[in-house]
């Protein structure tokens, strides 16, 4: 019974952000009808929640559920524990905080080009250009055209005064989204109800 509710929940996460109440309602079932016993259950369900809560704003909760997950795993726990905790520090700023648990990110998920990003762009916001420099470097490796990454590259190199920074610019301009796309993808789920549906992630079927 979990099982579904929880698959049901973790789809949920992705939807838009004015639905993020009916996947922590669904998880939270979920954790209810886990059995007790069931570490490992508990824990996955426990960092979908811990997902739910960063996207919220929820700092302090987000960090609170992945202090209870943690236990739950061997030590030292997978790569989406940190993904977490730093995701819901970055999101309200507290780049500082966020340091160490991208950092572990990476170096638990060396081959997740999202880790770098994440990594590159704490660093550039407190101010460490050569390790952001460095983290985007590596993400590029596994992910060249992923336009965060690029900016990332782009802003280092101009914080660093490099040379090189103008063709990071530009490479960063050639692949990011254009700026009216969340124009586009309103005008478009205006005219189409397939398109509105598509819009979300994480959406609902009714089965007749």
């Amino acid at each position: 019974m979990w099982e579904r509710e929880y698959e049901h929940g973790m789809a949920l996460v992705n939807t838009v952000t004015e639905r993020l109440e009916e996947a922590r309602f669904v998880l939270e079932a979920a954790l209810a009808a886990a059995p007790v016993g069931d570490k490992r259950a508990r824990a996955m369900i426990l960092v979908q929640l811990g997902w739910v809560a960063s996207k919220q704003g929820r700092v302090d909760d987000a960090l609170a559920l992945i202090a209870e997950a943690r236990p739950l795993l061997p030590t030292p726990g997978p790569a989406v524990l940190d993904a977490v905790a730093a995701d819901a520090l970055a999101r309200v700023w507290r780049w500082d905080d966020a340091v160490a648990p991208a950092k572990a990110c990476t170096e638990r998920a060396p081959g997740n080009s999202m880790a770098w990003m994440l990594y590159a762009r704490v660093l550039g916001s407190t101010g460490d250009n050569a390790g952001a420099l460095a983290a985007a470097t590596k993400g590029l490796e596994l992910a060249p055209r992923d336009p965060d990454l690029l900016r990332s590259q782009a802003t280092a190199l101009a914080g660093l005064g490099r040379p090189e920074a103008a063709a990071a610019l530009a490479a960063y301009d050639r692949f990011r989204s254009p700026d009216n796309s969340a124009e586009l993808r309103i005008a478009c789920a205006a005219d189409s109800k397939r398109c509105a549906r598509d819009r979300e992630l994480g959406y609902t079927i009714v089965m007749r």
